[in-house]
C-alpha cells in the first residue's frame, strides 16, 4: 500500500507493514507452491514447519530454554481468565486488581473457584484505577496456588514498571507482550491475546512452565488442558493456522529490528513524545495515571476539558489520518495505543496535532 494512516486502536491494532505484506503474499502463494498458507493442513509438513519455527523464535526472543512450553490457544485473554483457575486453582489464588482486565480476571476466577477462594491482594478501584497498587499494599497468601497480575492495563493506561517476583507468578501480558524484555523464565505462566502487539484477534500465546503440569487439575476436556495442548503442539483441534503464521512474521520482524531490547528503547521514545505533549499543554490535557512511574508505554490515556472537545478532537484527528483515539467505552477520554508497530512518526504527528488543537481551543 502506498498510504497507511496512523492507527492508534487498542486492539485489534496496527501491525508491522512488512509482516502484513509477507503474510498477504503467503496467503495467496506459500513458497511458490501454488497454494496459500491458510489452505494447508494443520498436520501437514508445511504448517508443522511454521509451528516449529514460531516456537523457536518465541523462545529465542524471550531467552527461554526447555523449562517452558509455548502454547497457542483460540479465543482471547478473557477465555484464559477461566482456563487458568480451571487448571491450577485448588485451594486459593491471589489476584492484584489494578484495572478493567485484572478485575475481570479475578471475577471470572470467582465463578470457577468454589469451594476454593480468590483473594484480591490489593485494588485501586476506589480511585477509578488511576494506578496499580504498590507492593507495600499487597496482602499475599504464601499458601496460594498462584499470584495473578496484569502487567499493563490497556483501559486505564498504567503498567507495572517491574514484574513481581513470585514462585507461582501468572501474568496477563496481553497489551505489552514482546514490547520489552520480559522475565518469563521466572514466571509460572505468561499469556496474552495476540491482537495488540503480535498478530490478529482470535489467537492467544501462552508460555507455560513445565513444572506446573503435575499440579494441574483434571479438566473437562483435553482441549482445556495446558499439559495436553503442549504435548500435542497445540493441535488437539485445528489451531488458528493463519494467525500463527502472522505471529511468525511478527517475530521475524521484531528480530530484524534488534529484538526486545530495541523494542523497549523505541517504545520509550514514542511514549515520551506523547507524555511530553500532555505535560507541556498547560493543563489542557490531563493524564489519567496518578503515578508517573507507572505510565504505560503502550496505552497513553488522557482527558480534555470537556466531552464536547473530546469528540471534536477525535473527529478532527480522524480527518488528519489518525484513528482509534477514543477512550474505552466505560472511561471515556482519549487513549492512544502505540504498540510495537506504531512508528515514531505516528507519535510525532499526534503530538503536533495535540499542540495545534490545544492552541486553538484553550
Amino acid at each position: 500500500m502506498s498510504h497507511r494512516i496512523f492507527n492508534f486502536s487498542a486492539g485489534p491494532a496496527m501491525l508491522p507493514t512488512e509482516a502484513l505484506e509477507k503474510s498477504a503474499a503467503a496467503l495467496l502463494d506459500y513458497q511458490g507452491k501454488g497454494f496459500g498458507i491458510a489452505e494447508v493442513s494443520h498436520r501437514g509438513k508445511e504448517f508443522d514447519a511454521v509451528v516449529d519455527e514460531t516456537i523457536q523464535r518465541c523462545k529465542q526472543l524471550l531467552n527461554l530454554g526447555d523449562s517452558h512450553d509455548v502454547v497457542f490457544l483460540q479465543g482471547g485473554a478473557t477465555a484464559l481468565f477461566t482456563l487458568i483457575p480451571m487448571n491450577f486453582l485448588h485451594t486459593s489464588a491471589d489476584y492484584l486488581v489494578g484495572g478493567e482486565w485484572s478485575k475481570k480476571a479475578a471475577n471470572n476466577g470467582k465463578e470457577v473457584a468454589p469451594p476454593a477462594k480468590i483473594n484480591v491482594v490489593a485494588s485501586s478501584e476506589s480511585s477509578n484505577f488511576d494506578h496499580s497498587p504498590p507492593p507495600s499494599e499487597w496482602k499475599l497468601d504464601p499458601s496460594a496456588d498462584y499470584f495473578h497480575v496484569c502487567t499493563n492495563e490497556t483501559v486505564h493506561g498504567h503498567r507495572l514498571p517491574t514484574w513481581p517476583k513470585h514462585p507461582n507468578l501468572i501474568v496477563d501480558a496481553s497489551s505489552e507482550f514482546m514490547s520489552r524484555p520480559h522475565p518469563v523464565s521466572e514466571c509460572a505462566l505468561v499469556y496474552g491475546g495476540a491482537q495488540k502487539n503480535l498478530g490478529p484477534s482470535g489467537l492467544v500465546l501462552a508460555i507455560v512452565r513445565k513444572e506446573l503440569y503435575p499440579k494441574q487439575k483434571k479438566t473437562p476436556a483435553k482441549l482445556w488442558s495446558f499439559k495436553d495442548l503442549a504435548e500435542s503442539k497445540s493441535m488437539i483441534n485445528t489451531p488458528p493456522t493463519f494467525g500463527i503464521y502472522i505471529l511468525l512474521e511478527v517475530f521475524r520482524w521484531i528480530e530484524s529490528k534488534g529484538g526486545l531490547v530495541a523494542m523497549e528503547k523505541l517504545n520509550a521514545t514514542k511514549a515520551k513524545v506523547l507524555y511530553d505533549a500532555i505535560d507541556n499543554s498547560g493543563g489542557f490535557y490531563k493524564g489519567t495515571v496518578s503515578v508517573k512511574e507507572q505510565r504505560s508505554h503502550m496505552n497513553v490515556t488522557y482527558r480534555l476539558p470537556s466531552n464536547e472537545l473530546t469528540d471534536e478532537f477525535v473527529k478532527t484527528a480522524t480527518k488528519n489520518g489518525m484513528v482509534g483515539l477514543k477512550g474505552y467505552r466505560t472511561v471515556g477520554g482519549i487513549r492512544a495505543s502505540i504498540y510495537n508497530a506504531m512508528p515514531v512518526e505516528g507519535c510525532q504527528a499526534l503530538a503536533s496535532f495535540m499542540k495545534d488543537f490545544a492552541s486553538k481551543k484553550s
